[in-house]
């Protein structure tokens, strides 16, 4: 797993440095090559800005032996607007959201951009609806009324829990992925956190969570779930972060390198 790598050729900016993006990703991969490996994830943020950021930064991951499963993140809606709508099938997606199986565990991959300001054209319909739900929450004072943050719309949600009820009747635990936290609040969580936990906390079959967004990373437990906020590749000129997940029936082992620690997590129990 790799989290906000946000490559473009532009100068570091406070602690980013953006074109170190380039090695860090490619010793990740030297690195995920040698290993079996049923995919590989990258958690959202590929790119910083600039349309043309895609085709250097895909370069290392074409080297990949395994495939990459992409999720949408805010920064890479940062071009113009006419090439916004292209941006998921730069990155491979026949969708904006989806999930996989990986023998018991059923994956899902939200999209936590689908309701924002940035991911639509300006003067688009979509970008309106957001912009109105975004001045909406701020009105309120919440933490997390960022303009970077966004929703996950309701038919997504709606699609969610019922992936959930899908995976229970087959025996499958839920390991969620997104780009946007929802635990422990802060100000980098999505705007309805509250509603995106109620579905983990309906649904005893959803094991874990993990996100990227916040650089500084991030953990929490919430209803006996672990929620993971990978450590952002693109901060510091010469260390890196990214992480592999072994899965096992009881408990998910994280082994970080870089400046990603490495976590034993035991999963809940259902009822």
């Amino acid at each position: 797993m790799v989290a906000d790598p946000q490559f473009a050729d532009i100068d570091p900016w406070n602690t980013r440095f953006y074109r170190q993006t380039i090695g860090k990703l490619t010793a990740a991969v030297e690195h995920f090559n040698g290993l079996d490996l049923k995919w590989c994830v990258n958690v959202g943020d590929l790119i910083d800005s600039r349309w043309e950021s895609f085709d250097e930064v895909l370069k290392p991951l074409a080297k990949a032996r395994h495939k990459f499963h992409h999720l949408l993140g805010n920064h890479d809606f940062e071009v113009p607007d006419a090439f916004k709508a292209r941006v998921p099938k730069r990155l491979g997606l026949k969708h904006r959201y989806y999930s996989l199986w990986a023998d018991e565990f059923c994956l899902v991959m939200l999209d936590t951009t689908d309701v924002s300001p940035y991911a639509h054209a300006e003067n688009s319909k979509e970008s309106a609806v957001a912009t109105a739900e975004w001045k909406r929450i701020a009105a309120t004072g919440a933490i997390n009324a960022q303009r970077w943050n966004g929703a996950v719309g309701e038919r997504q949600l709606n699609w969610f829990e019922d992936t959930c009820h899908k995976a229970a009747k087959a025996r499958g635990k839920v390991i969620v992925f997104a780009h946007h936290p929802v635990y422990p609040a802060n100000n980098h969580c999505e705007w309805n956190a509250d509603a995106l936990l109620k579905v983990v906390e309906r649904n005893r079959n959803v094991v874990a969570w993990i996100n990227g967004h916040n650089h500084a990373g991030a953990f929490g437990v919430h209803a006996e779930v672990p929620f993971i906020t990978l450590k952002g590749m693109v901060e510091t000129e010469d260390t890196n972060a990214f992480a592999e997940v072994h899965l096992h029936s009881d408990r998910l082992n994280l082994i970080g390198h870089g400046r990603e620690p490495s976590r034993e997590l035991v999963f809940r129990q259902k009822d």
